[in-house]
């Protein structure tokens, strides 16, 4: 256990060093007119034992641009950049989604916390909120049969400042519940759905983690009862349910419900 933890200390150390460096010479082409690096990181992302970059990029004194600007909400394009055989670069992928804008944080304000670039992929760390705090990882990894970085997992926490023990809520998401989706595609409300289901079990409970390891939570509805749908997944529906002016939100099995109205 101690070998771990200064193994991480030394990455961590390694890892806040590199990125007070300057970046790299062959990475300033890439930089878009009218945008400055917000992050990056080198590893091979391929397989291919080559030194490719995740390059984040953000525009130039986003910071001071004030609520009713047009780009108040401004994207920040993250790219994929490979090494070819030949040692140049070359753009692989590009998403504007994916990293919240500088002002989609709430009272927090910046959300963006961390890029981690790893052997075959990386990870995107975000926080924010007021009362109600959140945060979000998003991991990305190469998959060698279809040729590209697919959503690998989410993991997501939520909790209330005031009382973070009792609120706290932490779910995670895979691939293989969520499906495929490739970088290229992926944005933060990936499987968004609004159709009607209705309870077709005597009862069914609510879950905090669309997993097959996750504990039911003391909240169920009962045949009959209908939930619009936030979310759809492989086995389960995110949704929240009304009653009588109290609000329950989670996961509940799908296998529990049937499909009443697609949108």
């Amino acid at each position: 256990m101690k070998k771990m933890i200064v193994a991480l200390t030394a990455f961590i150390s390694f890892y806040a060093a590199a990125q007070r460096t300057p970046m790299p010479a062959e990475l300033k082409p890439f930089v878009q007119s009218g945008y400055q690096a917000l992050a990056y990181g080198k590893q091979d992302l391929n397989g291919d034992g080559l030194q490719d970059y995740v390059l984040i990029l953000k525009v130039q004194g986003e910071d001071t641009i004030s609520a009713d600007s047009p780009d108040f909400e401004a994207a920040r394009p993250l790219l994929v950049i490979t090494r070819k055989k030949d040692k140049s670069l070359q753009v692989a992928v590009t998403n504007n989604d994916v990293v919240m804008c500088h002002n989609c944080g709430g009272a927090f304000g910046d959300p963006f916390e961390e890029l981690i670039v790893l052997p075959g992929g990386f990870n995107l760390d975000f926080y924010g909120g007021a009362g109600w705090r959140w945060s979000e990882e998003y991991q990305f990894r190469y998959d060698k049969l279809k040729k590209t970085w697919m959503f690998f997992k989410q993991n997501s926490t939520y909790f209330h400042a005031g009382d973070p023990d009792k609120t706290m809520q932490n779910a995670t998401i895979t691939r293989a519940e969520a499906g495929d989706i490739p970088l290229a595609d992926f944005n933060p409300e990936y499987n968004t759905d609004s159709s009607w289901w209705q309870v077709k079990a005597a009862k069914t409970f609510f879950y905090s983690s669309p997993q097959a390891t996750a504990k039911p939570r003391k909240a169920y509805l009962v045949k009959g009862d209908k939930i619009q749908a936030a979310k759809v997944f492989k086995n389960y529906i995110r949704c929240t349910f009304e009653n009588n002016g109290q609000f329950t939100e989670g996961y509940i099995l799908k296998k529990d419900l049937e499909l009443l109205g697609a949108q």
